[in-house]
């Protein structure tokens, strides 16, 4: 009966040693898998800075394009004044 009860010891202790070696490579994959995860997070927080940089600079263009076409509507609009004066002036004077 003492050899049955120490070989169930033995063997427990070696399904304890297994467990202790199991244990330890899941806390290495697991400290592994937190580094990746604060890498994600910090690619994340980087994503969502540049994307509120691009929207600022999309509201910057858009502004800029705003005021561009008024600018432009308004020479525009002068030009046109300016060539209708031209022509009354040309059939005026019978040109």
């Amino acid at each position: 009966m003492s050899d049955y009860g120490l070989f169930v010891e033995i063997g427990l202790a070696v399904l304890l040693l297994l467990t202790i070696v199991y244990c330890w490579r899941l806390d290495q994959r697991l400290n592994q898998l937190r580094k990746g995860n604060d890498g994600m997070i910090e690619a994340a927080r980087e994503l969502a800075e540049t994307i509120a940089q691009a929207e600022m600079a999309v509201q910057g263009l858009r502004k800029s394009a705003t005021e561009t076409g008024k600018e432009l509507q308004s020479r525009i609009d002068e030009a046109r004044t300016l060539s209708n004066s031209l022509q009354r002036g040309t059939t005026r004077r019978g040109y």
